[in-house]
């Protein structure tokens, strides 16, 4: 959430560019995003065989990230916001998010039970702001670590991984600590968001 409201202030990033593509299909940059997402994974798989491959995981991811907040500024200007548009966004989000963490879960880097924690973590806390407007009320996006939060999260982490490529830090690598903190984190976000929806329930 805390990064959630700097990409909504981040206009000045996205609007000239967005003013460029009226011809441009929102939808389609979406799907560019997650496509980028799924190369990410692939290259930080990859990392065990040059330090090159996290390099280009860290560009690939950037520019997912990017074009995740673009979609969105594009809609917006030109009026092409759409209740299926919607749906297709948040649900390669979902998919984003899992094969990222999926990728660095299977690499050499990576930790399979910390992983999961952060893949269950992510998706709890995901799934009870989306369950707050299934019943009415508005999609929930408070609480840390937001979408946005986790991204840079990841990022910063990668940048780390590249530097101390084989220094494992009391007996994990850094990308493994990180899967452990968004396991956690994710799960205690899900428990504000559900407080927050729960009093909001007339």
């Amino acid at each position: 959430m805390v990064l959630d409201k700097a990409r909504n202030g981040s206009g000045f990033l996205l609007d000239g560019v967005a003013s460029r593509l009226e011809n441009i299909n929102p939808n389609s940059i979406t799907i560019i995003s997650f496509l980028l997402a799924i190369l990410f994974a692939v290259a930080y798989y990859l990392g065990y065989l040059s330090f090159w491959y996290l390099v280009i995981a860290f560009v690939l991811l950037l520019g997912s990230s990017y074009l995740d907040a673009l979609d969105g500024a594009v809609a917006r200007r030109f009026k092409k916001a759409s209740k299926r548009g919607d749906f297709l966004d948040h649900l390669l989000d979902r998919f984003s998010d899992f094969v990222i963490l999926f990728g660095m879960t299977l690499s050499i880097f990576g930790n399979l039970y910390f992983g999961i924690l952060a893949i269950a973590g992510t998706f709890l806390s995901s799934y009870v702001g989306t369950q707050s407007q299934a019943v009415g009320l508005k999609r929930i996006y408070g609480g840390f670590p937001g979408r946005a939060d986790r991204l840079v999260i990841v990022l910063i982490v990668t940048i780390v991984q590249i530097f101390t490529i084989r220094i494992p830090i009391f007996g994990f690598y850094i990308t493994s600590w990180m899967l452990l903190f968004l396991g956690v984190a994710g799960f205690v976000n899900s428990v504000y968001r559900a407080r927050l929806a729960y009093r909001s329930i007339a």
